[in-house]
């Protein structure tokens, strides 16, 4: 029914696949940031001195993760260093074995030509150009092995010894990579029972032989994982599991969800269309073919029952049976094109899918919103330029990529809430053990549900120290702390005390979070930070104004409240203490340009009756603005 291409011009074409694949992942490898996970990677590597201590930590720590990689990703740091570049070679070379293999199963699965789609599909894919430019490799070394094993499985299966034994070496070194590697020997069961060979239980031996090789290191790592990784139980409705899962596995995470989900929904219908009319030619492999068909359910059902468990879903676990998929997607467009009246249609979803695949390609190496790029190798350049000697780091989430990127710029690097059980009264203190060592704090805020996720040390960081620099880089924000207001940039020296004892130290102006600016214009944020303190009790509680007045005195903005954000009402405050007290407000619509003038002061809160200076004024003039329109 299907002609065999010629086999030539087929291996002549892969030679181009690749060469074209090769170019694809070493594109912009170094330009994409790490990610978490792969800073994880690095972090194990140079900070372990050897594979014992690596098997010491995985334990200790109670990471998911075997240890192969980490070993390989050691062995490869030490001959050819730490950059983004080299951490992420090894993956690039091993996903280039993937798609020969890849291409191998396909032509003992259908023909060269399904074989060669297969390849094409590895090849271009955005989902496989991602996680050939990710450091951790595991997925990829998995991959590789289960292959290898999938392709000495018919020979087993015959009695033949060399193909028992490399079954047992690929399928361990598999299960060492990644666990969810057993769920392609698992399907390995499917063939071995359609099969029913003389040497059906030969694959029994040798699955019993990997769990043997496997047992010293389970027995060292499965209680861990119950008392640890296993021991988190999560929910997720099933439909909606497999949802996201196919809507990431069909484009990857490099386009809208709108879009994946379509391309998803005609990818799973195609796949089972696929599945069934290889089943039904009595010219195949059918053993084999329902070996690919159960490889994905497996997977799908052996990931949707480990996050039960384990409160933890990446999109990408289910890449794992990557193979199967492509390959019987790719059958299913050889068959069908061999029906006249479908063969157009069919060639122009393939098509829509090709172009589809050439934008998400786009989007993940010129589009930021669509890379790995959060902004960390920018930030990093801006500290270098400007961090001294007395400055320090606060991390509030424990992400390696921030030690990876500022590595060499400044030593100091502190992590608050340290754990999670801190309070932010624990945080405060922390602050004040150490604000005595430094004179600058820069902080990058970190948004997780997982670890700080009320933003105690953000809070406590702003209550009590005057942020004189923020910059937004891509996903983002760097922001930068002043130990004495009176080393702010851009800070200026008020010294006006209130009859009733409240004083205002220093004020500092940002507008659209730089200091020193006084020329604005529509629509720019200001955020206004008075310094208080006092010298003697305050019976009352006061609020604070601060107002943008023109020369006539009209009022153009305002932002009224009590101090620190309602946290630190003035009858709270102790003597001495220093209160930052932050105003934010826009600058509104103005029909010329103009000088304007900030000022600040207080009043009752029942009666709106303003406090009195010594001079009788019931207001402190801080600073004076140009309104400047864009004309």
């Amino acid at each position: 029914m299907i002609l065999d291409k010629d086999r030539r011009l087929n291996r002549l074409g892969i030679v181009v696949l690749l060469i074209i694949a090769f170019a694809l992942r070493m594109h912009n490898l170094g330009y994409q940031e790490l990610r978490g996970d792969e800073a994880f990677s690095w972090n194990y590597v140079v900070d372990e001195s050897n594979i014992i201590s690596i098997l010491e930590r995985i334990i200790n720590e109670g990471d998911p993760q075997p240890p192969l990689h980490y070993w390989l990703l050691q062995l490869w740091v030490n001959i050819f260093g730490d950059t983004e570049i080299s951490l992420r070679i090894p993956s690039v070379l091993l996903s280039m074995i993937v798609i020969v293999l890849v291409y191998q199963i396909g032509c003992r699965t259908v023909s060269y030509f399904t074989g060669s789609c297969a390849a094409f599909l590895t090849s271009l894919h955005p989902f496989q150009i991602w996680l050939a430019q990710d450091v951790r490799n595991m997925y990829q070394l998995a991959i590789l092995f289960v292959l290898c094993a999938t392709l000495v499985l018919p020979g087993l299966m015959k009695g033949k010894w060399k193909n028992w034994w490399l079954y047992i070496g690929c399928g361990s070194l598999a299960m060492y990579s990644h666990y969810y590697a057993i769920f392609g020997l698992v399907a390995h069961g499917f063939y071995v029972i359609v099969m029913a060979g003389t040497y059906w239980y030969r694959w029994v031996i040798a699955m019993g032989s990997i769990g043997l090789l496997l047992l010293p290191w389970a027995v060292i790592i499965l209680p861990v994982f119950l008392s640890g990784q296993l021991a988190d139980p999560g929910y997720i409705d099933f439909y909606y599991f497999i949802g996201l899962m196919l809507r990431d596995f069909s484009l990857g995470t490099v386009v809208s969800s709108s879009i994946s989900q379509w391309t998803a929904i005609v990818m799973t219908v195609v796949f089972f269309m696929g599945a069934l009319m290889l089943l039904k030619d009595k010219d195949r492999d059918r053993s084999f073919i329902l070996f690919l068909v159960m490889w994905p359910v497996v997977a799908i059902v052996g990931i949707y029952l480990v996050v039960l468990h384990r409160n933890t879903l990446n999109t990408f676990y289910f890449l794992m049976a990557f193979p199967a998929v492509y390959v019987i997607v790719c059958g299913a467009w050889e068959y069908i094109r061999y029906i006249d009246k479908f063969r157009r249609i069919a060639d122009i979803v393939v098509t829509l899918y090709f172009m589809l695949i050439v934008f998400g390609l786009w989007n993940y190496y010129f589009v930021d919103e669509w890379s790995k790029n959060r902004g960390l190798r920018e930030i990093a350049s801006i500290m270098k330029a400007d961090v001294k000697s007395r400055d320090v780091f606060i991390s509030n989430f424990p992400d390696p990529t921030q030690d990876y990127y500022l590595r060499t710029i400044i030593d100091d690097r502190i992590m608050l809430p340290a754990n999670l059980d801190m309070t932010y009264s624990d945080v405060l203190s922390e602050l004040n053990m150490f604000e005595n060592d430094y004179d600058r704090l820069w902080f990058i805020p970190m948004i997780s549900p997982n670890w700080d996720a009320d933003s105690l040390a953000l809070n406590a960081i702003e209550n009590k120290y005057l942020s004189d620099y923020q910059y937004v880089s891509k996903k983002l924000a760097l922001m930068r702390f002043v130990v004495q207001p009176s080393e702010a940039v851009g800070v200026t020296f008020v010294g006006k005390t209130f009859i009733e004892g409240p004083k205002i130290e220093y004020v500092h102006l940002t507008v659209n979070g730089i200091s020193d600016i006084y020329d604005v214009n529509i629509g720019d944020e200001l955020i206004v930070t008075l310094v208080w303190s006092t010298k003697i009790p305050i019976n009352d509680s006061y609020v604070v104004f601060v107002h943008l007045l023109d020369t006539k005195g009209h009022l153009l903005a305002s932002h009224d409240g009590i101090p620190g954000d309602g946290l630190k009402p003035t009858n709270y405050w102790d003597i001495n203490e220093r209160i930052l007290d932050r105003h934010r407000f826009d600058i509104p619509v103005f029909n010329r340009d103009q000088s304007v003038v900030l000022v600040a002061g207080l009043y009752q809160e029942q009666t709106a009756e303003r406090l009195l200076l010594y001079d009788d004024a019931d207001h402190v003039p801080l600073t004076e603005l140009q309104l400047i329109s864009d004309n």
